[in-house]
């Protein structure tokens, strides 16, 4: 698989945000390296880890086993699973516009709230801590409880929220997926005291 394509590239956006590092120097890859071989019990060499995000150039392609092992670190059964499930939901064939209401972490401050419902009847009240963190402060019908911690970039009615890293107590760190059936239905913005 070529290293440019738009799905090696959502794979490895999504492996940034799960561990929080930007992968641009050699502690974010070792930083990679270990996580994977802890929480997978599989090993992705730093050194192909290097590659598959350009650090050292002269690499185009790379091993379907390797983007297996990646896959199934995020929580995927295979990088087959990955393209057709969760890369085929965003429409990588073609392009489209999202027409719907539309929250970018980006136009948040620290401390903003954002209250999200999704059914049936489930809603969370978020409080940004930055950089696309956000911790639940209120828990209603959810398996996210309060406390939980996790990160993620945009909030989009009638979408799914893809969260990385979520953190709830004792567990190790996962992706979970919010309205899976029929997306986010309401997303509002509750500015920081």
């Amino acid at each position: 698989m070529e290293v440019q394509s738009p799905y090696v590239e959502e794979l490895k956006s999504l492996l940034s945000k799960s561990i929080m590092r930007s992968m641009d120097g050699p502690k974010d890859f070792k930083y990679l390296y270990n996580t994977i071989k802890e929480r997978s019990n599989e090993t992705v060499g730093e050194n192909t880890l290097r590659r598959l995000w350009g650090y050292i150039d002269g690499y185009e392609t790379v091993r379907e086993s390797t983007l297996d092992a990646l896959c199934r670190f995020l929580g995927f059964p295979d990088w087959h699973t990955f393209v057709a499930d969760y890369c085929g939901k965003l429409d990588f064939q073609t392009s489209h516009s999202v027409v719907t209401a539309t929250l970018i972490v980006d136009q948040l401050t620290v401390d903003d709230k954002v209250a999200i419902e999704w059914n049936p009847n489930r809603r969370l009240v978020l409080q940004h801590l930055g950089d696309g963190v956000f911790e639940v402060t209120e828990a209603c019908n959810s398996k996210i409880m309060a406390g939980d911690r996790f990160h993620c970039e945009r909030f989009i009615v009638g979408e799914p929220l893809y969260i990385d890293n979520l953190i709830q107590s004792e567990k190790e760190p996962a992706l979970f997926v919010v309205g899976k059936q029929g997306g986010l239905t309401k997303v509002e913005r509750i500015q920081g005291s």
